[in-house]
């Protein structure tokens, strides 16, 4: 699966500043350096998780982020938890951040009841909706890990705003502050809409005459490595779409009674080396017989 744009610009953002998170978020609480973002044995892996110092005690905190509501958000998070508790033996504590506005969000605790309403289980986390944060919270904090999501907080979507980010970053002497410019520029993006031609042409102007200062930053090579993944996911799904509109080209003149098996089953196919095959063996099908084997005569595995 291709990245969310935000995904790349997330972990590289927490990698580099996770103390100031825990500062915003868990004040006490102290990264020892180290992260946890998979488990042994175990084919999960979460955003963020830190192994912190909190009173004197060893505490994970983890931090998941979202641009979409996910129903089932909560039986995620106790998932991680139950599976970092077995390993680190030690509190999880989470937080889940919504970079973007988002409706009928799951609110904790998340309560698990028998069928006579006896509480079986009840977990605890944070939600953190940073559209509803004023970005004057944001810059008031003092965090410079934070400055890069100022634009998606409430009222950060403005030039003048994301001017203020740009001018709190430089001069840009050392890596890090070199990263969070690069990051500025992926959230900066992020916060206006794709259509917005104006302002996000705007942003390219503004961040292009900063380029030289954080071109060879690892924040902006996930940038531009996330920009190729895009593109080379468009010219697969082009690539797909051509495949699709060839078979049923084909279907429709040599076989019109297998017009909706072609459908359902072209619909199933996420591999184009698949598709490409099934349509050249329908392509050369002699019977009627041949072209529904053909179209039936793939696995599931194979597309995935």
């Amino acid at each position: 699966m291709v990245p969310k744009p935000y995904d790349n610009g997330m972990r590289r953002l927490m990698a580099i500043c996770a103390q100031d998170f825990l500062d915003w978020l868990h004040p006490g609480t102290f990264f020892t350096g180290k992260m946890s973002g998979k488990f042994e044995s175990f084919e999960i892996e979460a955003d963020a998780m830190h192994e912190t110092i909190f009173c004197d005690e060893q505490v994970l905190v983890h931090f998941e982020f979202q641009s979409t509501t996910e129903p089932a958000m909560a039986q995620r998070l106790l998932e991680y938890l139950i599976i970092a508790f077995r390993h680190y033996n030690c509190p999880v504590i989470s937080y889940v951040i919504y970079l973007k506005p988002c409706k009928n969000v799951p609110k904790p605790p998340f309560i698990l009841r028998s069928a006579d309403g006896e509480e079986i289980l009840r977990l605890n986390y944070h939600v953190v909706m940073l559209a509803e944060i004023p970005y004057e919270t944001l810059l008031a904090k003092g965090l410079r890990g934070l400055l890069p999501l100022v634009p998606l907080a409430a009222g950060g979507a403005k030039r003048e705003v994301i001017e203020e980010v740009i001018q709190r970053l430089l001069p840009a002497h050392d890596t890090i502050s070199k990263e969070l410019l690069a990051l500025a520029q992926l959230f900066a993006s992020l916060a206006f809409n794709k259509e917005d031609v104006e302002n996000q042409a705007w942003i390219k102007r503004r961040f292009i005459v900063l380029q030289d200062i954080f071109r060879d930053t690892p924040a902006y090579q996930y940038i531009l490595e996330e920009g190729r993944e895009e593109e080379r996911e468009k010219q697969l799904q082009a690539r797909l779409q051509a495949q699709r509109s060839t078979l049923s080209i084909i279907v429709q003149a040599r076989f019109p009674t297998l017009n909706k098996l072609a459908q359902k089953q072209t619909a199933k196919i996420k591999d184009v080396i698949i598709l490409e095959k099934m349509v050249a063996n329908v392509g050369s099908a002699l019977t009627l017989e041949d072209a529904q084997h053909a179209l039936l005569n793939w696995s599931d595995a194979d597309s995935n």
